[in-house]
Formats: C-alpha cells, sequence, structure tokens
C-alpha cells in the first residue's frame, strides 16, 4: 500500500494506469468497501480522503479524549442555513474530516437499532436482501468482537455472543472503567421498569445497557476504520490511498451508445493542497462514500441531480436526478443536566489541570484511568415510555391526517419523492402503533453536557441525560450552490418540522427529568440546571429547546436507496440511477432513519456494498 501526495504546481496529473476501482472518501463505509475489494489481488483499488492520516494523534487514539477533534481541521464543521424552527440558528454538523471519516473523532459507541426499522429498508424497496436478517452476517464481518471479563460483567456488561463477529475487522469491546452515576442510572431505569438488555447490539434495544464500543481492549485505543481495514493490510500493493486530496468532479464518457444511454464514469477529479489539480483514470466502477453531506455534493458536481439547481450553480446537467440531496433526516440532540454530590465526573479533565495531566499518565502507564474508555450507558425509549394508550393515539391519529401534506412539503415539489416520504411516513407511524418505533435514545453523561461553555456554567461536578430525538420524520436537504469544489453547500436538515418530533423529544425531557430524581440516582441529585426547574409546562420546554438543541451528528438518506418512482437516487444494488458504474456507499443510501449510532450500521453497508461487486451486480 502506498499512502502518497504528488505536487506538481500548476499543472494536471493523470496517472498512467487506470484504477479497477476509485473510492471517493476515505471514511467508514469507504474503507470498508475499499479494503474488502481489495482483497482480491488482482484488481487495484484507490482511495481519495480529502483529509490527512491522523492516527498518531492523542485526540484520536485516546478514547478519554474523545471531543477533542472537534471544531478543529479534522472536522468538516458543516453549518446549515438558519433553521425555521430553532430560531433561525445555523447549526454546526461535526464530520471527520480525516483517514478514517467520523470513526476518527466520534464517540465509539457501536449498538444497532431495531429489526424492525432495518425491515423498513426491504420493504420500501420490496427487497428482503435489505432487511435486518440478511444485513445481520454483515454486521458480524464488519467486527473482531472481544467478550467481556469478569469486571465488565460484575459492572453490568450483558454480551450475546450469536450476535456479534469473531474474525472481522473493526475490534469491538467494552470498557475498563465506569463512574459510578452511570450505574446509579441503570439501576434507576430498570427500577422505572426498563430490561435489561442482553446485548445492545441484538436487534431489540427497547432496554438500558451498557454498550459496546469500537476499541482495542488489549491497549484500550480507539479503533476507527484505518484500524480496521487499511492497518493490517500495508502490504497489499493493489490497495492506494490518497490523503489531503479534495474530488472536485466524476469525468464521464462522451459516447454514450455503447452504454444504454447510461453514463459511464472514466476518471475522478481531484485537487490537492498544493492547488494542483489531478485525475485518476477509471478502469471498472466509481464508489462514491463521501457521508451524506458530500456525497450529493459530488454528484452534483457530475452533473447528476435537479437540473434546476445544478443550472444555478453553473454545472451542465448530465443526469436529471431530482431527488439528489433531498430526504435528510438527522438525530436531534438535548440534554438535562444536574448537580451532583459525586466528586469524581469528566468534569475535573476540564476543570482540574493537574487531574488531566494525572490521567494522562495514567493512561500513558497502564491504560486505565478516566482516559482509557468512554462508558456509554444507554436507554432507548419506545412510545409507550412516554405515553398513555389514548394520548399515543391521539398524536397519530394527527400524524395520520396531515401524512399527505407533510409528504409533500418535504419532497421540494417531486411527486416520486412526496410519494416515497409518504410511504416512509406510513411504516413509522405503523411501527409507533405497534410500540416498535423507537423515538428516543436517553444516556448518561458522567459531566456536564450542554449548550453552555465552560464560562458560562458554574464550577462543579453534572450529572447529565442525552436526550436524543431518534426517530425523526423531518426531512431537508443539501445542494451546492456552486461549481466550485470547496465551496460550502446549502444544508438544510430542517429541523423539528414535522409537529410528532417536537410531541416525541419534550416527553423525553420530561422522562429524564424523572430518571435524574428517582432512586438510586436522586440520592446524588442536586437540583436541575439546565434547562432548569423554573420551565415546568411543555411552552416552556419546547421554547428552551427550539433555543439550544443541536445535532446529533446522524444525518442519513440523501442519496436514498428507493425505487425510482419513490424518488430514489440508487437501487438496492446501491448503483445510482443512470449511471452504469457509479454507487453509493455509506450513510446516504440510509432510506429511513433508524434509533441508533450509526457506525456499526455504515460498516454493515461498507461490507454488504463490497459484497455485492464482487457478486458482479
Amino acid at each position: 500500500m502506498i499512502v502518497f501526495q504528488v505536487y506538481i504546481v500548476g499543472v494536471f496529473v493523470t496517472f498512467a494506469n487506470a484504477f479497477d476501482y476509485v473510492v471517493i472518501g476515505g471514511g467508514t463505509a469507504g474503507l470498508a468497501v475499499a479494503s474488502r475489494l481489495s482483497e482480491d489481488s488482482s484488481v487495484s483499488v484507490a482511495v481519495i480522503e480529502a483529509g490527512p492520516n491522523v492516527e498518531d494523534l492523542p485526540e484520536v487514539f485516546i478514547p478519554g479524549l474523545f471531543g477533542l477533534s472537534l471544531g478543529t481541521s479534522l472536522d468538516w464543521q458543516y453549518t446549515t442555513v438558519p433553521q425555521q424552527n430553532l430560531n433561525s440558528r445555523n447549526i454546526t454538523i461535526h464530520a471527520g474530516k480525516a483517514l478514517g471519516g467520523s470513526t476518527a473523532i466520534n464517540g465509539m459507541i457501536f449498538p444497532r437499532a431495531a429489526k424492525q426499522q432495518y425491515d423498513v429498508w426491504g420493504a420500501l424497496n420490496n427487497d428482503t436482501s435489505w432487511t435486518w436478517d440478511e444485513l445481520l452476517p454483515f454486521f458480524k464481518s464488519s467486527e473482531l468482537a472481544t467478550p467481556p471479563n469478569q469486571f465488565q460483567t460484575d459492572a453490568g456488561v450483558r454480551f450475546d455472543p450469536s450476535v456479534h463477529g469473531f474474525t472481522g475487522r473493526v475490534q469491538v469491546g467494552f470498557p475498563n472503567f465506569f463512574f459510578e452515576q452511570a450505574q446509579l442510572w441503570e439501576k434507576t431505569v430498570e427500577g422505572l421498569g426498563f430490561q435489561i438488555s442482553p446485548d445492545l447490539a441484538d436487534g431489540n434495544p427497547h432496554t438500558v445497557g451498557i454498550a459496546p464500543n469500537s476499541i482495542n481492549t488489549a491497549n484500550n485505543t480507539r479503533c476507527d476504520a484505518v484500524c480496521a481495514y487499511v492497518t493490517p493490510f500495508t502490504n497489499r500493493t493493489n490497495f492506494d490511498i490518497i490523503t489531503n486530496a479534495t474530488v472536485s468532479r466524476i469525468i464521464w464518457s462522451n459516447d454514450t451508445s455503447k452504454d444504454d444511454g447510461l453514463v459511464r464514469a472514466v476518471q475522478v477529479e481531484y485537487i490537492l493542497a498544493n492547488e494542483t489539480t489531478a485525475r485518476i483514470p477509471v478502469g471498472r466502477e466509481v464508489i462514491v462514500s463521501a457521508g451524506t453531506v458530500g456525497t450529493p455534493k459530488v454528484l452534483e458536481l457530475s452533473g447528476i441531480g435537479n437540473s434546476t439547481i445544478l443550472r444555478d450553480a453553473g454545472v451542465e446537467t448530465l443526469v436529471d436526478l431530482p431527488t439528489v440531496g433531498e430526504n435528510l433526516a438527522d438525530h436531534v440532540h438535548s440534554w438535562v443536566n444536574s448537580f451532583t454530590s459525586l466528586n469524581l465526573t469528566q468534569d475535573l479533565l476540564l476543570e482540574d489541570p493537574s487531574f488531566l495531566t494525572e490521567q494522562l499518565a495514567l493512561w500513558s502507564e497502564n491504560r486505565t484511568g478516566v482516559l482509557s474508555a468512554i462508558p456509554s450507558s444507554l436507554s432507548i425509549i419506545a412510545p409507550s415510555d412516554l405515553f398513555n394508550a389514548s394520548e399515543l393515539d391521539a398524536l397519530l391519529e394527527q400524524s395520520r391526517a396531515s401524512l399527505t401534506e407533510m409528504a409533500n412539503s418535504f419532497s421540494n415539489g417531486n411527486e416520486n419523492l412526496a410519494k416515497g416520504i409518504a410511504a416512509q411516513f406510513e411504516h413509522a407511524l405503523s411501527l409507533y402503533s405497534q410500540n416498535k418505533q423507537l423515538p428516543l435514545e436517553l444516556n448518561l453523561g458522567s459531566s456536564y453536557v450542554g449548550p453552555s461553555a465552560l464560562s458560562q456554567r458554574p464550577n462543579r461536578t453534572y450529572t447529565s441525560i442525552n436526550t436524543v430525538l431518534y426517530a425523526p420524520l423531518s426531512r431537508g436537504s443539501t445542494h451546492i450552490t456552486s461549481s466550485s469544489p470547496v465551496a460550502p453547500p446549502a444544508l438544510d436538515p430542517n429541523y423539528y418540522a414535522h409537529p410528532l418530533d417536537i410531541a416525541m423529544h419534550v416527553a423525553g425531557m420530561r422522562l429524564a427529568r424523572r430518571m435524574l430524581t428517582s432512586p438510586p440516582l436522586s440520592s446524588t441529585f442536586l437540583g436541575e440546571f439546565e434547562p432548569g426547574a423554573e420551565k415546568t409546562s411543555d411552552e416552556q420546554l419546547v421554547a428552551w429547546m427550539r433555543a439550544n438543541v443541536t445535532t446529533d451528528q446522524h444525518e442519513t438518506g440523501t442519496a436514498s436507496m428507493m425505487p425510482r418512482e419513490l424518488g430514489g437516487v440508487v437501487d438496492t444494488n446501491l448503483k445510482v440511477y443512470g449511471t452504469q458504474n457509479v454507487r453509493v456507499a455509506d450513510a446516504s443510501i440510509i432510506p429511513f432513519p433508524v434509533s441508533a449510532h450509526m457506525s456499526a450500521t455504515v460498516y454493515a453497508i461498507g461490507e454488504k456494498a463490497a459484497h455485492i461487486i464482487k457478486s458482479g451486480k
């Protein structure tokens, strides 16, 4: 393998030989599919990644330093347009701009969503190969799992080996450190009637439990997509990676007569850090894995998308595919935080420099202490945890009555997409009525987590409950506004545009408050800080949420895998409609959002994409 750059200023650089497969984006799915394709030594694979290789940075490989990469050069820091339903605020969406993508900067949390939500993917496409049962082998093939040891089991970790993989690539395990309030919280949630999860990767997450992490348990370091799919295979001469290279467009053949009227990619053009433009010839296929924001941008810059949007941006339309960049969904993050009587919390890492120095030394010496892991205690919430039957029925009836109107409003005038969104809504409301649509995750933060900067909050220790809307019905979009590959897109997640989203989220805030003030966690509760105990009505809570909520960085759907008559962008073989040899493999293909942190699911998509390509489909 060569991780390389070319520096010839001011000229075009074109490789003499074509690569069989060119992967745009060296992130979660991109490295998975590239590495798997390179297992065949007779083919050549190139990955083009906009960011650098950062595996040697402590803020990347030390788990407890999670968050330090956000807002840096390792972060795309996408900025939304003003969000109408969030007091016209611009929201920053973090995404990894580095080899490994967001797996290099995320929280390493590695559960899976509900079986029924994956089954909706198959139902929307009338294709059982995209259901839980058929996806499970790809979840397993991505994993190199380490079962919990006795300490972890005694701390509450549960593990079902039948749903895990033991010969895959991503090292998956559990923390070796647990904060006291997290364990108190798990007992509190169990006392409120939640079942203890036998495994948060088993497809039945309406429980409480300790989530697996993407972690190398031998030395307690992050295992990102580079650790999993690149580092073990550096001796492969057919697997090349180009870093610090921004793709500007896909270049197409001028002759469509022999391609059944489909456009055929022949080169990928990119710009190096020194502004040199280079091109890679394509032998077989291009796989776009640039992420939910980046993938539609690449397609649109290459002439695939809504012809009106492309014309306004100064791009010639080659395939009029108007739903590129549409159907955007994202999880919405809120919080309830409180003061705690406990002294050992992650707050000390920010507030006490000597504590941070001590913990860094401890981690360096024997891989223990606060920095050795990101403990993740999660509860996934069902409608019955939030509303009684009559309350839920009333909410669902309102959503059914407005279904067509809301689908049309989210479709950007595209009749096919309106049908596709309406079909998603019908599945969502059906799952809600069965108590199987899981609208929220509540997870325990052993520190302050919330909207206030360090200088704007009391210097105390905190317990926080992250309250995340996981099943949004709101849909938005992202589109280019210029033919320049460095110009930011017009990104509009359209948060809180559907009334059911707000109803579910505010109910989750009330449940989080109940958790903080129920035993045994209540024994450490010293009063609510945010939103503030004085905010008692739904109206007051919603007003605070509109002023403070943010993204959970789990955006999906902008190159949706759906039939073209439902507004899809790719088919079930992940091929872009209207193209002969371009596929998409990343979270953008997800047609219906799922209630989970996304890494495990996106790795499975990458594994399945490689399988599809190898099978010659």
